[in-house]
């Protein structure tokens, strides 16, 4: 048959985060990016399946990750074996993550001020031959000629991909705190754009540099 499946991620019996359900699909692809906040590191992350119903959800296994194992700064693929100990299943498939473990920084503290971009254009979402995600986090310009007076953006472009700061700073020293993913395409020798513009009030724009 078929399933609708959806994912949820437990820290000490808590769900810390629910993924979208995939309807009508045993191979189901989520691409979801998530930050988990962690306090100690003397836990198990459970990633727990469920098959959507109208009603209820049904249990489709679970994994867990020893939160111990990550490495810090690194991104693991792990492909974790699904497991039901009350299924008749021998085979409950897999589910497969990218994980890394960062410290947060005090910088991050205000989320509100930190943004995650994931706005893809439709023609990269049509076309689902990439392998990897660049994920791009913006700080911070320094000294950033007539600073003061006009506002700052910042302009990122990857092949046909491209982002704008939302953040418009009228500083030397501006800070963004915003993050941008972009689709990565291994046959592709596409190079990293970052172009620093200056906005005045007459909506005149004008390239500061490459």
């Amino acid at each position: 048959g078929t399933s609708d499946p959806y994912v949820k991620f437990k820290l000490n019996g808590k769900t810390l985060y629910k993924s979208k359900v995939v309807y009508k699909n045993l191979n189901p692809v989520w691409d979801e990016t998530v930050v988990l906040p962690i306090q100690t590191l003397d836990q198990k992350l459970w990633i727990k399946v469920y098959d959507r119903d109208l009603t209820s959800s049904d249990f489709m296994g679970s994994a867990s990750v020893a939160l111990t194992e990550l490495e810090l700064n690194r991104t693991t693929e792990q492909v974790l074996k699904l497991e039901d100990p009350n299924s008749l299943e021998d085979d409950m498939g897999v589910i497969v993550l990218n994980l890394s473990l960062a410290v947060k920084q005090g910088d991050f503290k205000r989320n509100s001020s930190f943004t995650r971009n994931m706005r893809l254009s439709e023609s990269l979402r049509k076309n689902q031959l990439w392998n990897g995600l660049v994920t791009i986090t913006l700080l911070e310009g320094k000294n950033m000629p007539r600073g003061g007076l006009a506002e700052i953006f910042i302009l990122l472009k990857l092949g046909d991909q491209r982002y704008k700061s939302k953040t418009l700073c009228k500083s030397a020293n501006p800070q963004w705190r915003e993050q941008f993913d972009f689709h990565y395409f291994s046959d592709r020798k596409d190079i990293l754009d970052i172009e620093v513009w200056r906005k005045d009030n007459k909506k005149h724009e004008e390239l500061l540099g490459t």
